[in-house]
């Protein structure tokens, strides 16, 4: 009887220390995916949060909430600076503007290694 009682006792401890490691690393995860948003141009703390961005109240800018921690705050660009430089691309959509372009480049690389 005393054989059962300390195997039942010994269990419940082993369930209790096991469910305290758990409900450990439960809260280590979830913490860790708790990020912290602020806007990286002014470093306000105060910004409208949606799903994907947010938006801070002081500079009018947008900024990518994956962006917010990996990339450092002077190299993050808002929204609409990132249109701006994807947009300017446009034009090398076309096959005869793309083609201008890279002879253009090819030219003035030429040039380059003429002088040296």
């Amino acid at each position: 009887m005393y054989e059962i009682k300390y195997l039942i006792t010994s269990s419940f401890i082993c369930i209790g220390i096991l469910t305290l490691v758990n409900i450990s690393l439960i809260i280590d995860v979830l913490g860790s995916m708790v990020k912290v948003c602020y806007c990286p141009r002014c470093q306000m703390k105060k910004v409208i949060e949606y799903p994907d961005s947010i938006v801070c109240p002081d500079c009018l800018l947008e900024f990518n909430k994956e962006h917010i921690g990996v990339i450092p705050d002077d190299e993050i660009l808002a929204h609409g600076e990132m249109h701006a430089f994807i947009d300017s691309f446009e034009e090398l959509k076309d096959p005869e503007r793309a083609k201008r372009f890279f002879d253009s480049v090819a030219k003035d690389l030429e040039e380059l290694n003429d002088e040296d």
